[in-house]
């Protein structure tokens, strides 16, 4: 009976089926990794985008400040009609001259939008003598 060296048929098979069993999780880890690093960034755009638009309110008149219709943006804030990021302003009368003021910016494949909420007060109308 001669020994035989090497590997056989059977060996073979098996480290194939592992390594493209390796490869394929390895694939499937790295595809998502990428989507969530994604869905982070978008996330990140609608918090700068949020925040941005709350400032802005905040430099206006608190008398003019009203509820807006949604919006789409791009990522830069500009807005466009095949804009990724859609924001609205919701402006609700909390308390006499107390204003709550919610801005949301939903952004792609986003299960909630991103929403800033800040109180405002109006204080008393100026009365020209």
């Amino acid at each position: 009976m001669t020994k035989r060296a090497g590997f056989t048929l059977i060996s073979t098979l098996v480290a194939i089926i592992l390594l493209a069993v390796g490869m394929t999780t390895l694939a499937g880890a790295s595809s998502n990794t990428i989507k969530m690093q994604t869905l982070a960034q978008n996330r990140t755009n609608a918090i700068a985008l949020a925040r941005s638009y709350m400032e802005t309110v905040r430099t206006r008149d608190p008398w003019t400040i009203a509820t807006e219709s949604p919006v789409q943006l791009n990522a830069d804030g500009s807005a466009s009609s095949s804009g990724a990021f859609i924001r609205t302003l919701t402006v609700a009368v909390t308390r006499q001259d107390l204003l709550r003021i919610d801005v949301s910016v939903t952004y792609p494949r986003a299960t909630q939008p991103v929403t800033i909420i800040t109180s405002f007060f109006r204080g008393n109308a100026l009365v020209a003598p």
